[in-house]
This record gives structure tokens, sequence and C-alpha cells, in this order.
């Protein structure tokens, strides 16, 4: 079962932060994709999918809003 992520918003939109240079460190320490998406999901929660796309946006082949599309919105009050 996917884990709700353990970072908000204003970290996802950040390409610069501590996470995302996380990511690419694990990338650059030549990681698999499969490995790394595999840390992203333990440490940070999320789908698999999700993962694959935060790895993709920190190493800057995709844009932010594709993962922002994928996150789930909050139900309304």
């Amino acid at each position: 079962m996917d884990q709700p992520l353990k970072i908000g918003k204003d970290t996802l939109l950040d390409i610069n932060s501590v996470e995302y240079q996380w990511i690419r460190n694990l990338v650059n320490e030549g990681n698999s994709p499969h490995q790394v998406n595999t840390v992203i999901q333990r440490c940070l929660g999320g789908s698999s999918d999700t993962a694959d796309i935060m790895r993709k946006v920190a190493l800057k082949q995709i844009p932010v809003n594709q993962l922002l599309r994928r996150l789930p919105t909050p139900p309304m009050n």
C-alpha cells in the first residue's frame, strides 16, 4: 500500500530543495533508477509512480507540474 508523501507542496515546488539534491546525489552515486525510486518511496512516501516522477523532476527531465498533477488533492471541508 502506498504511503502519503511526507513532504509538502512548497518543498516539491523548490527544485533546489535538499530532497531533490539528495535524489540527485543518489543518482550520481551510481544507483539504478529502480534503486533510487525504492529509496525515495521508503523515505519520503508516495507511490512507485510518484517516486519515479520525483526522480525525473530532480534530474530536470520533466517539469515539476507533472508531479503536482499526480498528487491527491486534499478534501474540501
